[in-house]
């Protein structure tokens, strides 16, 4: 039926584009190419996007050019061609900086611009996918619409990290701070020492030996002997200037859901504890942020007072 559909097109798109395409050409490209190209994608087979589009769009352009004012040769095939990349792809730049490339046609910059804008966001809001990804959601693979940066990565350890108001020394028995513990735990916590998961183990000097979890304590057997230091596992750290995102990929990695937080000084000072809870308290904050950045303006006016004008 019109066999200049099959193949790249790049004579058709030439032809397309510099005004020397014929009716039943556009036409033929209009139906044909695109019936083919929904068939080869819907089918689930590997089929081309790029060059099936520039077909496509300078078909379309060429017949807005049998009804719209003329311009120059190939004028509204390249500004079609633009906005039907940046609708599809939903990248108008990309599409602009193709259609550029290859005319270098510099006086269509502005209604390409216009146009392949429009088009995308014309798809963004009728459509939930672009084609480009439809394919891989359809296998059921998760797929995020937006680019953005990971919200974690706008929040510090020191804006959040809780201070580490309790520590142990290294020699002190671990059945002492049970008994410790237990008997917080009776009176109802009056000294707060329950309400840290996490204790820093601290030698002689002062310096970090190692962490142990309140769960670990508690449950321990009161006349234990060992001390401490023999029982802190080495501490999973993170420091005060670091990302929250940087955090969450550590936690990953150490199965663990706290971390202590130290300076970055030759002999690290205990600063404080950062967990799990936290990270959820930073996406909380964000969550806020949006819900408030996105919120109606509303006027209101005063009971018998005409509503203001706008």
């Amino acid at each position: 039926m019109e066999p200049r559909a099959l193949g790249v097109g790049y004579g058709v798109i030439d032809a397309l584009l510099t005004g020397h395409a014929t009716v039943g050409l556009i036409v033929g490209i209009l139906v044909v190419k695109t019936l083919i190209w929904g068939l080869s994608l819907g089918s689930g087979t590997s089929g081309g996007v790029l060059a099936p589009m520039f077909m496509v769009g300078g078909a379309l352009g060429a017949a807005e050019a049998l009804v719209f004012p003329h311009v120059s040769p190939g004028f509204w095939a390249l500004v079609s061609l633009a906005g039907v990349l940046g609708g599809v792809m939903r990248s108008p730049l990309t599409g602009i900086v193709f259609c550029l490339e290859l005319t270098h046609e510099i006086n269509a910059l502005i209604p390409m611009v216009i146009t392949a804008s429009a088009a995308c966001l014309l798809s963004v809001v009728l459509l939930t996918r672009s084609v480009l990804t439809e394919k891989l959601a359809r296998r059921g693979l998760h797929l995020t619409r937006e680019y953005s940066v990971d919200p974690l990565e706008g929040h510090l350890v020191r804006q959040l990290e809780t201070p580490a108001a309790v520590t142990f020394a290294a020699g002190r028995p671990a059945g002492e701070v049970t008994a410790l513990l237990r008997a917080a735990h009776e009176a109802g916590d009056p000294e707060g020492l329950l309400a840290q998961r996490l204790y820093p183990v601290l030698d002689a000097d002062g310096d970090l030996a190692g962490v142990v979890t309140r769960g670990a304590l508690i449950h321990a057997d009161p006349a234990d002997p060992t001390p401490l230091g023999e029982l802190a596992r080495p501490a999973v750290v993170a420091h005060p200037d670091e990302t929250l995102r940087a955090l969450a990929n550590r936690m990953a990695q150490h199965e663990v859901t706290r971390l202590l937080v130290v300076t970055r000084e030759p002999r690290p000072r205990v600063e404080g504890i950062i967990g799990l809870r936290h990270l959820l308290t930073a996406r909380r904050i964000d969550l806020h942020e949006e819900h408030h950045a996105e919120r109606v303006l509303t006027l209101r006016t005063r009971r018998g007072a005409a509503p203001a004008a706008s």
